[in-house]
């Protein structure tokens, strides 16, 4: 009797495209993830100006499985009409052509649509045509899967959900609050309000300092502090010139390096995300491995990634909605809403992303 042959195992090959892990430690815990379930990660190499992404998979030595696509923006940019068309129906043809040499297609939509798109509707566009092109989409909350298939216009049987991971591992562990007020140059009393991240128009940062500038007998003792890069020189200018006759703002208009995150949530009492759009926010997940209270909208995914902790949530339409919140975090229980934060970003596991992940590649490769 012949022995049977024994099929050497080879794990799957999966290309992430863009590389963004230099702005944003989301992908490289996500490949740790996968790597830790059996995935190679890997990532393009080299600038290539016509189908980046065919050329990448073409001239690569290793054969890819599947191409995980995560933010658009680069591949379709323009600041004219025509020359973003351009770009899409590029990008659009270039994924096509990925998929006829036999690459499977996972994408997850991180956005609707870009921030501060100047064309909605092309972007719209160009994400229901790629979501007929892609094999399986990725979203990162039930709540908001409906909405999105409807948008894109995809049998909804095409998603899953697999949530955020938190950034526990990524950055440096908390540490006392007095010691990093020191460290930033910030005042030991008082509440200290925290905006950070990259400083966006659509963040609500204007609503928000117009607010605290209206109320500062409210918020009399208490700092709110706006930390991040800014969209550019001219916004910037505008944010400084907002809070030129407003009481207790500090504006930290430069990236946070990941070696100093830990000290601006180390100082934060509550952290602010006032944003007037979004779908899922890396902000947040930021602030809740941190285990901050978090006064945020109830918008895309947020009250669903928060869980119990959602007392700080508000009603976007609601235009005393954010003040609300604000004078509610002066008396709430910030020691017990901390706790239930913790409780939620505990479920934001990794290698349970991980292992979720890969499944859905190997589901993706199975038909």
């Amino acid at each position: 009797m012949s022995a049977e042959k024994s099929v050497p195992y080879r794990s799957i090959q999966v290309l992430m495209m863009p590389d963004y892990r230099v702005d944003n430690p989301y992908q490289t815990l996500l490949a740790q993830s996968l790597e830790s379930n059996g995935v190679q990660v890997h990532f393009p190499w080299g600038y290539r100006r016509v189908f980046p992404i065919f050329r990448a998979v073409k001239t690569s030595p290793q054969p890819f499985d599947v191409l995980h696509l995560h933010w658009l923006s680069p591949y379709t940019k323009g600041d004219q009409w025509l020359v973003k068309f351009v770009y899409s129906v590029k990008f659009l043809i270039d994924v096509l052509i990925t998929r006829w040499i036999c690459v499977r297609v996972v994408w997850t939509v991180h956005n609707r649509i870009s921030h501060d798109s100047k064309f909605p509707g092309l972007d719209l566009w160009t994400r229901r045509i790629l979501a007929q092109l892609v094999d399986r989409i990725i979203l990162h909350n039930h709540s908001t899967l409906e909405a999105i298939a409807q948008d894109y216009r995809f049998d909804i049987a095409k998603a899953i959900v697999i949530p955020h991971g938190h950034y526990r591992s990524i950055y440096k562990p908390a540490i006392d609050e007095q010691s990093a007020r020191s460290q930033l140059g910030l005042l030991p009393t008082g509440r200290l309000y925290l905006h950070q991240g990259q400083l966006r128009p659509y963040k609500g940062i204007e609503q928000l300092l117009k607010i605290w500038g209206e109320n500062q007998d409210t918020f009399y003792g208490d700092t709110l502090l706006i930390a991040g890069k800014p969209l550019d020189a001219v916004y910037e200018q505008k944010l400084r010139q907002l809070v030129s006759d407003i009481h207790m703002v500090r504006i930290h208009a430069e990236f946070v390096e990941g070696e100093k995150i830990h000290l601006f949530f180390s100082a934060a009492t509550v952290v602010l995300l006032p944003f007037e759009k979004i779908l899922t926010s890396g902000s947040l997940v930021v602030a809740m491995s941190y285990g901050k209270p978090i006064i945020a909208p109830k918008l895309g995914g947020i009250q669903e990634t928060l869980e119990a902790a959602d007392s700080l949530l508000y009603d976007p339409n609601d235009e005393q909605g954010l003040l609300q919140a604000l004078k509610k975090s002066i008396y709430v229980n910030l020691e017990e809403l901390s706790k239930l934060v913790t409780q939620a970003c505990d479920r934001l596991d990794w290698n349970t992303i991980g292992l979720e992940t890969s499944k859905l590649y190997q589901a993706t490769l199975s038909f």
